[in-house]
């Protein structure tokens, strides 16, 4: 059991230091802050604790060497706590990156009632550092009580940026005034205080102080004094105004794109026309026209998908029907979509959902009786998901579990095919009664800006009164696709189909793609076309329902070779469930296809895997060369060259989250998509947990429409870098074109450079001839006189048009493009304004020739990232910092589970698990093989009672496994970890979750599992051998891809990387953040819970193998299930499958297993014999088994002979492939049954069932078609089109793998 806890408040005070003797102990960045927090206090002794080799930071050393600080170079003693006349020190900062010697500094420290402060160690500090600003007399401190330290910093940061200029003048002037005033006139100062604003305060001469005092003594009783600035013609003028507050005066500028909240202002389209949209608003337009309610399941507070239209419908906007919409923001949970179920239910509305596809999972048990009512549903599915680093993928995965509902699945690949798309799905669905699944990239496409052709509401509402009319049932709903698709591309000129290909004609190596590598593999086809290589690739826009006609006729007639490309979640899932592989395979052995079957390669890969043209290439090569097709964590491209881009222009721009320079990129886009005759395409990229939150935003300019982003890792024509910090934080201008324009943001004069730049952006820079220029946006804003972001806005917007008008030609002046933007107080205030600001920018824009001096530097050896990871989808709204695990004391934990109101504590099991999930009991565990057979096969029973879990008809149990201890506790051992220490680790929202070491590394992370490539490279940043550290980064990178391919299919874990590479020895607080967490396996359940009410049964096979090095390995989770002792708890999830009984019991079944694909059969039989048991009639059973041996692998053989004597198993066929000299396997027995299965499946409406893997799938269909042919006298055609009709029907299930 898991205790977790909350934090208290704190008092915040002020603490002078002068005549105070602090105590610093380290040498590492956090206590060079340290340093700089005290001098800035002025304390009358700083003294340093750190030998000279713990030294680590620069600044520390300066302050040493300038005698800031009296240093001790030696380790800390408790003696150091007291002054030379054993008085002790007045506080003592500890930054030491020792957990048990900053227990002790605290423990010394506390016994002599001295405070003090541990970096990083919340619970032994008496108090913590804030945020501060200080300028002479003022200070700023900000605090959220140490739950936020990050949103501290943005709030210390807007305050500062919002303050006055001349701040400290004002308080000068005030004090000034007080002494003036003396202490008996307060009522004086205060009225002259409240009168006046601070900027004019801060003018105020010494005349007009003295003017002000004279005026409002002599007046101070009268409250309704006015003060006037207009002199009469024999005084002297002050520079002065005095205003009245009651009327607001001030110079304002506001942007019409971005509201007071920093999110986009999105208007209603119903009129249609040309609009420069994201994908999600592209969504949002067709489906609110169609539906009269929406539903939405947000999974983040702000923009989420749906959110325009939820705006739309509190401004009452009507759909294109001319009726009122409501949209209804719901809850993601186990079981959602019920209220959609009852709404369409009671309505048969037009209804219309937006979610993720993380949200799907938690749907699908509602898909069933969503389909069965026929009802017009859309849910337009946003594919977006995160991974065990919090970083964002486009997440098919989950949007493709719903293949087997009944739903249609048709998808989209860039924002005006969204919009497209949408109009014909919810066209066909309305017509033919079939919920969808309109499934997009929900990471770029979704949030892309471009311009899309909107329909407008009056000609979608003719459109769907034409096409609904017209409907013929005659036609499948694919082809109805088809013909909505052809009437809908006759209005907007745009083409689709159910299968679209691209690339030679005669093409003998294609891609078969469906997901987030759709766009690159498309243009980069298009890229290569010509080139006299025989490659294409088709894409799948309709995937259910599967229409084996369409696929087919998409397929070259010279296709040899064929790769499937299909996204899983983990290993584990690339032999679990019905996969895109299965539905190719079986529709190239139909009797449609007239060519050579192809070799078909089933490419799976895993959601860390990222697409390029680099990739999409290398992947086309290993087809030619009839190379395999592995993604183990990611296809290493190699050498592959570069594709071109022809007439796009590509730019980049650099921000802080925490700036609104951020919104830049939003106006130049509305500009250039109004004033210029450009195709664009934008997007951004928000990284809020890495180096302070930062944003780059990718724009791109081209004659042609801008379709998907292209390989942009050496093709930048203009980056603009808004905070210079960034510079020394990122390898930026290794992105740039040679000759490209760079423009960097900063206060820096040109002589500043070449000691500021860091050396790799002025190598860089040399190397690549580029144009660089600098621009002082502060320096301009003080100009003018504007709020610093506002102003830096329309600055950075001015820059870039300036610097790009030889290529972008605007159809008005640059400054007229941006007043359009921006509102006021006045039409005529606002074009002075911006006006003003053009001309100064113009002005300040400096154009730097680079020194010959950069031309001679050398490369260092640091190894900037050259980009940031994707890990939010917008700016940091409503995120707080998130807090690294921390080691804490047993008794803390003592003291939470004791005093639980107390500490608002509590015990929960797996708290860091989503999913919902039981604590089961083992009641049995026996082994089925005998103990001399080589295979381990065993069935292992479950005790359910007292928890409520339900489990149905051919189910997955998903079971979270546990790490071996013994090799546990070895590792702890290696690693120098206490296993009964305790770690508390951030959980969901602000809680907080306590386990020992030992919990942590044998049931939550995957120590012993694979590692993915970026464990190498974060790895290589803690070792201090420079060899080893040398090695890691090597094979992290593409020089070092066939090392890890070699790892990778070793399997060398976690832990042996660590044993391997020594020195690299992450702190026990990062370790548990850089390995992935254990991951549930599933196994199809071998029981009915209608005969085992209180029990759940699965059939298991142990995974071994040894490696190329002859080490052994064992499948993690078989390996613990089979060490399972009975007693001994389990946690598990339920995962659903499309494995049901048919809906009448009479209906006969046909099941076909290989090995442990038997275990849902065995749940099938006892569910037919408890519903025979209860007077019931039920149809009759034929069971298909294969396996090896009739004498080591008849899994539960004695259960099904007593079943088959009984007679209700009416058929049990067995088919043991090694019992004699010729291999027997299941398609031979059902050859043997054609008059049986032709019987039973065509005139007896049976249910037939595959489930193991997937190599006698199209044996298997050729037995069925037989049988049609050779005893229901069909065609070889027709009998393809039954098997195709029960496929339709969910009469043909395969669960392969």
């Amino acid at each position: 059991m898991i205790p977790t806890t909350q934090r208290n408040g704190s008092l915040i005070v002020g603490w002078r230091l002068q005549e105070r003797h602090v105590l610093i102990i380290g040498g590492n960045h956090i206590a060079a802050n340290r340093i700089e927090f005290a001098l800035d206090a002025r304390p009358h002794k700083i003294t340093l604790i750190t030998s000279h080799t713990n030294i680590s930071s620069d600044k520390v050393k300066e302050h040493i060497e300038k005698k800031n600080v009296i240093h001790k170079n030696r380790e800390f003693e408790a003696s150091d706590l007291f002054e030379s006349n054993n008085s002790p020190v007045d506080l003592v900062l500890s930054a030491v990156d020792n957990p048990q010697l900053s227990e002790k500094i605290a423990t010394a420290a506390r016994e002599l009632r001295i405070p003090v402060n541990i970096a990083e160690i919340p619970h032994l500090c008496d108090f913590w550092f804030m945020p501060t600003y200080r300028d002479e007399h003022l200070q700023v401190a900000i605090s959220t009580s140490g739950t936020g330290p990050q949103i501290a910093h943005k709030i210390r940061q807007h305050i500062i940026e919002s303050l006055p200029q001349n701040i400290t003048t004002a308080i000068d002037n005030l004090a000034l005034l007080k002494q003036s005033l003396g202490g008996s006139n307060i009522s004086v100062l205060s009225k002259i205080t409240d009168t006046l604003p601070l900027n004019q305060i801060a003018q105020l001469s010494n005349d007009d102080i003295k003017k002000l005092i004279s005026e409002h003594i002599r007046n101070v009783d009268d409250e309704e004094t006015e003060v006037s600035s207009n002199s009469s013609n024999d005084e002297k003028k002050s520079d002065v105004t005095f205003v009245d507050e009651r009327q607001n005066n001030s110079t304002t500028l506001k942007s019409k794109l971005i509201n007071e909240n920093g999110d986009d202002i999105i208007s209603p389209f119903t009129s249609g026309g040309i609009q420069l949209v994201d994908g999600k608003t592209a969504v949002e337009h067709i489906a609110y026209a169609f539906s009269t309610t929406s539903f939405i399941y947000p999974t983040t507070r702000t923009h989420y998908i749906g959110e325009a239209a939820f705006n739309w419908a509190s401004q009452s906007v009507r759909n294109a029907y001319g009726q009122l919409s409501q949209v209804i923001k719901m809850d993601t949970r186990y079981g959602a979509s019920t209220a959609i179920l009852g709404t369409t239910s009671a309505t048969l509305d037009r209804v219309s959902i937006f979610t993720t596809s993380q949200s799907i999972v938690s749907m699908i048990p509602n898909f069933y009786g969503i389909v069965q009512g026929k009802i017009p549903l859309v849910i337009h599915v946003s594919a977006l998901g995160n991974d065990d680093q919090m970083n964002n993928y486009v997440n098919y995965n989950d949007a493709l579990t719903a293949r087997e509902t009944g739903f249609g699945i048709i998808n989209s690949y860039s924002s005006q095919e969204i919009h497209d798309i949408a109009l014909i799905t919810h066209l066909v669905s309305i017509s033919t009664k079939t919920p969808f699944l309109h499934v997009f990239d929900g990471l770029r496409t979704a949030f892309e800006y471009s311009k899309v052709e909107l329909l407008p509401y009056n000609e979608i509402s003719k459109l769907s009164d034409k096409l609904v009319k017209n409907f013929s049932t005659e036609n499948s709903v694919v082809d109805y696709i088809e013909i909505v698709a052809d009437k809908v591309g006759q209005l907007t000129g745009r083409k689709y189909h159910a299968f679209e290909y691209i690339g030679d004609p005669n093409a003998e190596s294609i891609l078969f793609v469906l997901g987030g590598e759709t766009v690159i593999a498309k243009e980069t086809l298009k890229k290569i076309s010509g080139a006299e290589r025989k490659v294409g690739v088709i894409i799948a826009r309709v995937y259910r329902p599967w229409s084996e006609k369409h696929f087919l006729a998409a397929v070259p007639k010279t296709i040899k070779r064929i790769a499937i490309l299909e996204q899983v979640a983990s290993k584990e899932d690339y032999s679990y469930g019905s996969s895109i592989f299965s539905d190719v395979a079986v529709s190239f052995s139909s009797n449609l296809w007239k060519g050579t079957c192809p070799t078909l390669i089933d490419a799976k890969y895993p959601t860390t895997q990222k697409f390029s043209p680099r990739v999409i290439h290398q992947l086309l090569k290993r087809l030619e060369a009839n190379e395999d097709i592995i993604f183990n964590e990611e296809l290493l491209p190699g050498n592959v060259d570069s594709l071109n881009i022809n007439n796009v222009k590509q730019c980049l721009f650099w921000d802080l989250e925490s700036k609104e320079t951020v919104q830049t990129v939003k106006h130049i886009s509305k500009i250039l998509g109004q004033h210029s005759r450009f195709n664009l395409s934008t997007f951004s990229t928000f990284d809020i947990y890495n180096n302070g939150s930062v944003v780059t935003t990718n724009l791109q300019l081209g004659n042609e429409v801008i379709s998907g982003f292209q390989d942009i890792e050496s093709s930048y024509d203009f980056i603009s870098i808004h905070d210079v910090s960034l510079t020394s934080k990122y390898n930026i201008l290794a992105s740039a074109k040679n000759g490209a324009f760079i423009v960097l943001n900063t206060t820096w004069t040109v002589d500043e450079l070449e000691t500021k730049l860091p050396n790799d952006f002025r190598y860089e820079a040399s190397k690549k001839n580029i144009k660089l220029y600098i621009l002082n946006s502060e320096k301009v804003a003080q100009n003018v006189g504007l709020n610093l972001d506002v102003a830096t806005n329309v600055i950075l917007q001015s820059t870039f048009l300036k610097l790009i008008n030889r290529e972008v030609k605007l159809d008005c002046t640059l400054e007229d493009s941006i007043i359009d933007l921006y509102e006021g107080n006045s039409e005529k205030e606002v074009s002075l304004l911006i006006r003003n600001i053009c001309q100064q920018t113009e002005k300040s824009i400096i154009s730097v020739e680079l020194p010959p001096t950069w031309g001679i530097l050398e490369k260092s050896d640091q190894n900037l990232p050259l980009t940031i990871q994707s890990n939010s989808l917008d700016r940091n709204l409503d995120n707080p910092e998130i807090e690294k695990p921390k080691l804490q004391s047993w008794h803390a934990v003592a003291r939470n589970l004791l005093f639980k109101e107390a500490f608002d504590s509590n015990q929960i099991t797996r708290p860091d698990l989503s999913e919902k999930t039981y604590t089961i009991r083992v009641s049995e565990n026996r082994r089925l093989t005998p103990i001399s057979y080589d295979r381990y096969l065993f069935h292992i029973e479950f005790d359910t009672t007292g928890t409520d879990l339900k489990y149905d008809l051919g189910e997955a149990l998903g079971v979270y496994g546990h790490n071996d201890s013994e090799e546990v506790n070895k590792f702890l051992e290696f690693y120098g970890l206490n296993p009964n220490d305790i770690i508390l680790l951030p959980n969901k929202g602000d809680r907080l979750e306590s386990r020992t070491i030992f919990q942590i590394f044998a049931q939550v992370l995957d120590i012993f599992g694979r590692p993915a490539k970026r464990f190498y490279d974060s790895l290589a940043q803690y070792a201090t051998n420079e060899k080893e550290r040398e090695k890691l980064l090597w094979i992290a990178s593409n020089e070092g891809s066939q090392e890890f391919k070699r790892r990778v299919e070793d399997t060398i874990t976690y832990a042996e990387i660590l044993y391997e590479f020594s020195s690299a020895h992450p702190p026990i607080e990062d370790l548990v953040q850089l390995i992935a967490p254990i991951k549930p396996r599933h196994y199809s359940i071998a029981s009915a819970q209608s005969v085992h009410p209180n029990s759940v049964h699965l059939l298991v096979v142990t995974v071994e193998w040894e490696n190329s090095r002859s080490v052994k390995r064992f499948g993690q989770c078989t390996r613990y299930l089979s060490g399972l002792k009975v007693g001994e708890n389990v946690i598990v999830s339920i995962k659903p499958s499309v494995m049901k009984l048919p809906p009448r019991d009479t209906q006969p079944v046909i099941m076909a297993g290989l090995g442990t694909g038997m275990a849902p059969f065995r749940a099938f039989i006892e569910e037919r014999a408890y519903r025979k048991s209860q007077g019931k009639e039920v149809g009759p059973m034929i069971l298909y088994f294969g396996s090896r041996n009739r004498s080591m692998e008849y899994l539960y053989g004695e259960e099904l002979e007593a079943y088959h004597t009984e007679g209700l198993l009416s058929h049990l066929r067995l088919a043991f492939s090694r019992d004699q000299k010729h291999k027997v396997y299941i398609q031979h027995k059902m050859q043997e049954d054609s008059e049986l299965l032709n019987q039973y499946l065509l005139k007896d409406e049976g249910w037939f069932y595959l489930c193991g893997p997937t190599w006698p799938v199209p044996d298997v269909k050729d037995a069925i078609v037989n049988s049609f042919v050779t005893s229901g006298g069909l065609s070889s055609g027709q009998a393809n089109d039954m098997v195709n009709k029960l496929k339709d029907l969910e009469r043909y299930i395969l669960e392969v793998y």
